[in-house]
């Protein structure tokens, strides 16, 4: 008798079922809404004291914490995203500065496609790169 081998999932097969599953868990703990028509006060008065509400499923409060922690994750991400392009406007703002400062120069020298020209007593001499 031959015994079939199966080959394990892959990461990334893996990761997508945990996805779902998560996914699954999240979406069966929103159906546990009240109906739409009830009021606050009708439920209240429907329900008597001595019963308390049960303790949320493992499964629900696993999920809670990975959604949880996907949106910070996903927080923490953006704003990370958002301060490299900060950092890079700036960087961006500070060579056209430098480079517009250059072309005008002080009077005495600019810059004119990448060579440094210096004022003589009758032009222009170049004066090397820039």
């Amino acid at each position: 008798m031959r015994i079939a081998r199966v080959p394990a999932p892959s990461t990334r097969t893996t990761g997508r079922l945990t996805a779902l599953l998560l996914l699954m868990a999240c979406l069966g703990a929103c159906d546990q809404t009240a109906p739409r028509g009830a009021s606050i006060s009708a439920a209240a008065t429907a329900t008597p004291a001595s019963v308390t509400t049960p303790a949320p499923r493992p499964v629900e409060s696993a999920a809670n914490a990975a959604l949880a922690v996907a949106i910070a994750s996903d927080q923490a991400a953006r704003a990370a995203r958002e301060q490299t392009l900060r950092v890079q406007r700036e960087l961006v703002e500070q060579r056209r500065a430098t480079r517009d400062a250059a072309q005008r120069g002080n009077g005495n020298e600019r810059c004119l496609d990448g060579q440094k020209m210096r004022r003589v007593a009758n032009g222009w001499v170049q004066a090397g790169a820039c």
